[in-house]
């Protein structure tokens, strides 16, 4: 392992008897490491304390060697692949911070999420983990955060310090309670999507689904829509959602009823519309119509 230190106490599971010494197979607790042992690891008795330590020592250096080999090696792998896919994609993280009851926990959760990966033509997205640690959320686990925007901390079936929320309400780190793993990936995932297609600043204004497409000479592919609420504009700005999906941010070039054009739409309406620079529409797109904000 990666911890050592002096044996301070031993600590029965009751939390309350103490021993001198222990034999096989009794459940005990340990106090004096240096830090929080993985699952799994070994403990081994050393000489001394500096040969513990120096041996913890060496152990966390070829640690971070694995992990800078196993960071090249898929940094390489995911730039290849797209290469072999015909361009390069823009490649974008999302980080978070996993704390858990036991490391054993923390530890696949952490996995978990960064086997995670959504792409589109454009972009890649990835899940990044900052810490993966043992116990409940602390101030620095907040400051970790806190230093890259966007990063959310997962706290799987413990609790944050008094202290930690403070920080995170002043800092604006939101802090996330679960009990089940799939709900934290699921909830990760989602945001990975509003990653990969970010929703365009502005106020919602209106929405048409897309019923039919028609071709029209000389003016292309029209959307035969009608608005499900709200109105809808000539010349306003609009994104074309398939799923979950934005396939487009574009503006209303054309929007006719019953063969003449009008300025506007409202609930109910059927019309055709036509957006500038595209025409791929769909059955069951969405267009929705948006005014943008100032910042």
């Amino acid at each position: 392992g990666e911890t050592g230190g002096r044996v301070r106490a031993l600590i029965g599971d009751d939390g309350k008897t103490r021993f001198k010494e222990v034999g096989p197979s009794v459940p005990i607790n340990v106090v004096g490491f240096d830090g929080v042992p993985a699952a799994g690891d070994l403990l081994v008795v050393a000489e001394d304390e500096q040969t513990a330590r120096e041996l913890a020592g060496s152990r966390q250096r070829l640690n971070r060697e694995r992990q800078s080999s196993s960071y090249q090696s898929g940094l390489m792998e995911a730039v290849t692949a797209q290469f072999v896919a015909g361009g390069i994609k823009e490649r974008r993280e999302m980080c978070v911070v996993v704390k858990a009851d036991v490391q054993g926990s923390a530890e696949a959760l952490s996995r978990s999420l960064s086997e995670l990966k959504l792409e589109n033509e454009e972009a890649m997205v990835t899940v990044k983990v900052l810490v993966s640690e043992a116990g409940e959320v602390t101030k620095s686990d907040v400051a970790i955060a806190s230093v890259t925007p966007g990063t959310t901390i997962l706290a799987f079936n413990c609790a944050a310090n008094f202290a930690a929320m403070e920080d995170a309400r002043i800092s604006g780190v939101p802090i996330e309670y679960y009990s089940i793993v799939y709900d934290a990936i699921e909830s990760v995932e989602s945001r990975m999507q509003e990653v990969l297609s970010p929703t365009p600043e502005g106020e919602y204004v209106g929405s048409a689904i897309v019923q039919e497409v028609f071709n029209i000479g000389g003016t292309g592919n029209i959307a035969g829509s009608k608005c499900q609420d709200g109105i809808i504009k000539k010349g306003s700005n609009v994104r074309v959602m398939r799923g979950d999906k934005i396939l487009i941010e574009s503006k209303v070039l054309s929007l006719r009823n019953f063969k003449a054009e009008v300025d506007q739409i409202t609930t109910g309406d059927e019309c055709g519309i036509g957006l500038l620079n595209y025409e791929d529409f769909q059955p069951g797109d969405i267009i929705e119509s948006y005014v943008e904000t100032k910042k």
